[in-house]
């Protein structure tokens, strides 16, 4: 069978992007209880654990096909590799919810261990049978089964540690599977099974949208739970309009545009896609927080920091995806990318310095910057089919 030659998502990977907004929210939730740096570590390796496993579904649709919708020769394969799917899902629930009462990396061992070796054995055992269902594609499915039983090993190992090794050993497992994934080989992999561009444009793209959007659900059900005075209902709005601004800025500059073509521009177009989703993770509590403050905390002006300095830091990662992808004007539109950038960061620096009444005018300026900046921005370099 052929890989999909549609650039839409089945409906298989809709439903994984649902467990993915499952996660994400308790990563969020998971912060605001505890915002330390250390707590931000952890959750930061957890989510890019849970990302790698979502990228290697998706290349997986990508290349093989879907296993889903697919006709097979017999039973055994199919429920095999579907069961496969199945123990994923639960891995990676299980890896958000478990260490959740104190994030510290002393925690990286012991079950969060076994969850994560769980998650790296689902993904080895569906390349493996995804290599005997498209023999093909062997060559594919052997790196990336091989990188994820070197996590599985490492993660295992962790799990039985005690410390300081199990955190030392957690770390490594994911540096090791980023290494063995996206090191020597991807050049030659490339080369001789190309990607479905589109279908993985696309699903980064909704990968992105769920990660935006996820911010503006923690803001409402925020409002919703603590009873947040109408008087702020006018922050909701601001945080809805950096959520939808954040959202076009990233499908004009880069789902509207070609992915690099190296492997080497690739490798890193990912990375700055995985930092994107780690840095909103935390931008999306400070966001929370300009709504309603954590009283546990005496976060005082840095909440402006947070939110608007973050948000700041994804436009510059947005920057970087634009220029990685090497596309026409793409210095250009990098550069307008990076002042917009820079103006976010500077006025959560203004409202991090002046007084502590002025992290809420903070926030609600840069909503206001932001959309004329972007419809700057848009002026000057549109999307490539609106030039036309």
């Amino acid at each position: 069978m052929s890989p999909p030659t549609s650039s839409q998502p089945s409906r298989a990977e809709l439903f994984y992007d649902l467990v993915l907004i499952g996660a994400f929210l308790s990563f969020g939730v998971d912060f605001g209880k505890d915002p330390t740096w250390e707590s931000a570590l952890m959750l930061a390796l957890k989510l890019t654990l849970i990302m790698w496993a979502w990228e290697q579904t998706a290349l997986f649709f990508n290349r093989f096909g879907n296993p889903f919708a697919a006709s097979f020769s017999g039973k055994l394969l199919p429920a095999a590799l579907r069961t496969s799917f199945l123990l994923q899902l639960v891995a990676v629930v299980a890896v958000s919810l478990l260490e959740t009462s104190e994030l510290k990396l002393a925690a990286l061992d012991g079950g969060l261990g076994y969850a994560a070796a769980a998650l790296a054995l689902s993904c080895a055992l569906i390349y493996e049978l995804g290599g005997r269902w498209q023999p093909h594609l062997v060559e594919v499915a052997r790196v990336r089964r091989n990188a994820s039983l070197v996590g599985f090993v490492l993660f295992v190992a962790s799990g039985l540690s005690t410390q300081p090794l199990g955190p030392v050993l957690w770390i490594l497992a994911i540096v090791a599977i980023f290494v063995l994934d996206f090191g020597p080989a991807m050049p030659k992999i490339l080369e001789r099974f190309p990607l479905q561009r589109e279908h993985l444009s696309e699903r980064l793209g909704l990968f992105v949208l769920i990660l935006i959007g996820d911010v503006f659900v923690k803001t409402v059900v925020t409002v919703h739970e603590d009873g947040v005075p109408e008087a702020h209902l006018l922050q909701l709005a601001f945080v809805a309009t950096i959520s939808w601004t954040l959202w076009t800025i990233y499908d004009r500059e880069v789902m509207s545009r070609p992915m690099p073509q190296r492997a080497a521009r690739l490798r890193a177009w990912m990375l700055w896609h995985y930092l994107f989703a780690i840095t909103l993770l935390i931008c999306s509590v400070g966001l929370v927080w300009y709504i309603a403050p954590n009283s546990d905390y005496q976060l005082g002006d840095w909440i402006a920091m947070v939110a608007s300095g973050g948000i700041g830091v994804t436009i510059g990662l947005i920057a970087l995806m634009r220029i990685t992808a090497d596309a026409a004007g793409a210095r250009a539109g990098a550069a307008r990318l990076g002042l917009i950038a820079a103006v976010a960061i500077v006025i959560g620096l203004l409202a991090w310095l002046a007084t502590p009444s002025d992290w809420r005018v903070g926030v609600g300026t840069l909503a206001v910057a932001l959309v004329a900046l972007n419809y700057w921005a848009f002026r000057n370099d549109p999307r490539p089919a609106e030039a036309q």
